[in-house]
């Protein structure tokens, strides 16, 4: 039965129709997974997911929903949230070159297109009921993970601001209350070494207990031109504890972890010609020879320490299950970065950053009638950061440095409730408000200084006269997302959905400043969206068809433009850009022919422009900023069209089960600026993975390979262009391929 759960949906779990093949699951509050015991033997099966905080069938949530399970995750070898990248309808996931921790989320062309603390997100990664509240903490190691369900659409009145684009919501291994455990060895190319375990146990009859440890290192893709040494390594270490208490009207569960990363610092290379300032020769011309630069006085280093506790309550009342989750995370980082890409002394950057956040959530699941349910509750969250950076701007003047801090803090008061109510055994109502006041700090200061050591300039440097600038702001906002909505299902195996919500993202003030304006503060955004839907299970649920349509209106919209002012400072500040409208639709099938083989494809539609951006930038004719216009240019990160295939068998093959899985994405070319220069065009991007896996009966072992990116397709992440100077772009990843072992007990 665990086998036929693990691989009922084979390869869509991986590309874009993953959710429609998994095993049923019945889901408890903290994620625990189980199949029913009338669960369908063939054909394509039901999974239970908490998509809308409760549980449900996933083909009876009338929202677009792509679920992940942890089975898949690992026989994948996906180590992380952005190796999901390009394998879920209109989903893209960007990481940074100078921020190797960090990463940016874009759904239906809604995202940001910085992941500094102060530009906040537009697409939340919640953790075991909890938000993460920056992109800078977003990338999470991907280790003993129930699933991972990804919302697509804003999600507002259930897990507030700043879900304008949607959720990635990721439910860990929850204690099972009986003792066992697993243990798993991976080796793969480019010295990767994975070793990952967990324990259960039980501790009286009420209390359980979990332990879960996670090493992983791995060498860097790339080499220095310096010294031919490898760059950028990955060295992660993540131990994991859970203590449960299960009553009779009462549970709690305590979840601590902590992730301890040692990892290179960026893998970004710089693209450059005779006449960019950065030019080197023999060194940024070829962008796939997997080389870049790293001068000998830059440590290859970016460390962090990721702490955090959550505490999840559950009580059964006269009047509905009250439900209680209190967290507190926390992170350090200390990044070096060549920010450059060449062996050169050109521009070079050390990032210290701290930020911590808590958060508490108090909402009650209440059947108020057989035909009326409720979900209310209220959210208070704060958050804080600081940032101190030192730098070398060599390329512009020897000794130069740009010292610079940032310090916000950030308050979010909410009440929210959403209301389901039966208007008849097949049509229901759906409509949920959300009432959220912020108030946000912030003071930045940017300074220009000479370092007579020659080393990086900071404050303590002697300063250029008149560079000093400091800059702070206090303000709220008081922001209101809604929704209303009809589902129809005419029977069991048939639903038809449409929706219109309100989602909002609340204004803040810019951190990495050039002039005291630059600061803000600035607005907040709305985003309208209107969606219709229909999933469908045919043929006696041999054949599941998932179709979602979708109109976006922004109002507003945040984006972190880059300007070069006359006295060659360069901006970061974030604008409001008027307004955007994206549109698309999303369609997944799976087919089941025959038991254990299994087909399933997807295709994904977006179109995204901004219908009104006015902005200033620099006319090198004249020396002075001028007015221009964006109207009309497409959104960043917003490919037109996306697409998977995949195929997975499972049958028997000797003394025991074999599982071969392939999948094919493709995802077509795209912008990674709001500019659309030619230059900041990123190609469209066909990858193929695979893997086998093969268990012999009543052993508790499994043997696999695998291979991520199999004809070692060369491609770009993401691509800035730093007029006059060059681009700067990230890689993506070379072929990857190993074994592993693993033995369940």
């Amino acid at each position: 039965m665990k086998k036929a759960f693990r691989y009922s949906l084979g390869v869509s779990a991986m590309v874009l129709a993953s959710v429609q093949a998994h095993a049923q699951a019945v889901t408890n509050e903290q994620g625990e997974t189980s199949i029913p015991a009338d669960a369908q033997a063939g054909g394509v099966t039901e999974i239970v997911v908490t998509a809308q905080k409760e549980s449900q069938n996933l083909q009876d949530v009338p929202i677009s929903v792509t679920a992940v399970t942890g089975e898949m995750i690992e026989d994948a070898q996906i180590n992380n949230i952005a190796d999901l990248s390009n394998s879920i309808p209109n989903v893209q996931i960007n990481t940074f070159s100078n921020s190797p921790d960090s990463a940016v989320f874009t759904i239906r062309g809604v995202g940001v297109n910085d992941a500094d603390p102060y530009v906040g997100t537009t697409v939340s990664v919640v953790v075991d009921g909890v938000v993460v509240g920056v992109n800078t903490a977003a990338l999470l190691s991907l280790f003993d993970i129930e699933r991972v369900e990804v919302l697509r659409g804003p999600q507002g009145t259930l897990f507030g601001a700043n879900t304008t684009g949607g959720v990635i919501n990721v439910i860990t291994k929850q204690p099972t209350g009986e003792f066992g455990g697993d243990a798993q060895f991976v080796y793969g190319n480019y010295g990767q070494i994975e070793a990952n375990a967990s324990l259960n146990f039980s501790i009286g009859e009420q209390f359980a207990g979990k332990i879960s440890v996670l090493h992983n290192e791995m060498n860097g893709y790339f080499r220095n031109y310096l010294d031919g040494e490898r760059i950028g390594e990955r060295n992660i270490t993540t131990l994991r504890g859970y203590l449960q208490y299960d009553g009779a009207d009462y549970d709690a569960t305590l979840i601590g972890e902590y992730v301890r990363s040692r990892n290179g610092s960026q893998t970004g290379v710089l693209i450059a010609g005779p006449g960019e300032l950065f030019y080197t020769p023999g060194e940024t011309e070829d962008a796939f020879d997997f080389r870049r630069g790293l001068s000998d006085d830059q440590p290859d280093s970016n460390d962090r320490d990721t702490y955090s506790l959550t505490l999840t309550q559950n009580l059964d009342t006269s009047i509905g299950t009250l439900t209680s989750i209190t967290s507190y995370r926390e992170y350090d980082n200390l990044l070096y970065s060549d920010d450059d890409a060449t062996t050169r002394i050109l521009l070079q950057t050390r990032r210290d950053t701290n930020h911590h956040q808590f958060s508490q959530e108090l909402r009650n699941l209440v059947d108020i009638t057989d035909s009326t349910r409720l979900i209310a509750g209220v959210f208070y969250f704060e958050q804080e950061y600081f940032l101190d950076q030192d730098g070398k701007l060599d390329g512009f003047l020897p000794g130069l440095g740009q010292p610079q801090t940032q310090a916000q803090k950030n308050k979010s008061y909410s009440a929210f409730g959403q209301i389901y109510q039966d208007l008849t055994p097949e049509l229901t109502l759906q409509a949920g408000i959300r009432y959220s006041h912020e108030k946000t700090s912030a003071t930045s200061t940017t300074a220009n200084s000479i370092s007579p050591d020659g080393g990086m300039a900071a404050f303590d440097d002697p300063l250029i006269p008149g560079s000093l600038i400091v800059a702070s702001g206090k303000e709220s906002w008081d922001n209101v997302g809604y929704k209303v909505g009809l589902d129809y299902a005419p029977s069991r195996d048939l639903l038809f959905y449409g929706y219109y919500a309100r989602g909002f993202k609340s204004g803040g003030f810019t951190g990495r400043i050039a002039i005291a304006q630059d600061i803000g503060p600035f607005d907040p955004e709305t985003l309208d969206t209107f969606e219709i839907g229909a999933k469908a299970d045919l043929l006696d649920r041999r054949l599941r068809l998932n179709f979602a349509a979708f109109l976006n209106k922004y109002d507003d919209m945040q984006v972190v433009q880059n300007i070069t002012y006359p006295s060659g400072a360069n901006s970061a500040s974030i604008a409001n850009a008027g307004k955007a409208e994206t549109k698309g639709f999303e369609l997944e099938a799976t087919a089941v022919p025959v038991d254990g083989l299994t087909f399933s494809g997807a295709l994904a539609y977006l179109d995204a422009k901004y219908e009104e951006y006015d902005t200033l930038a620099l006319d090198p004719a004249t020396g002075g900023l001028v007015p221009i216009s964006y109207a009309g240019n497409r959104l960043m990160n917003s490919p037109e069209w996306n697409a998977a295939l995949g195929i997975n068998w499972e049958g028997r093959v000797g003394p025991g089960e074999l599982n071969a899985n392939a999948q094919y994405t493709y995802t077509s070319e795209k912008f990674t600026s709001y500019t659309n220069l030619p230059i900041e065009e990123v190609g469209s991007i066909e990858l193929v993975n695979a893997s086998l896996h093969w268990s012999p009966d009543n052993s508790g072992l499994e043997f696999g390979v695998w291979v991520r990116n199999l004809f070692d397709e060369e491609y770009f992440n993401q691509k800035l262009n730093l007029a006059g100077i060059g681009t700067l772009a990230s890689l993506g990843d070379p072929r990857t391929y190993g074994i592993d072992v693993k033995f369940s007990f």
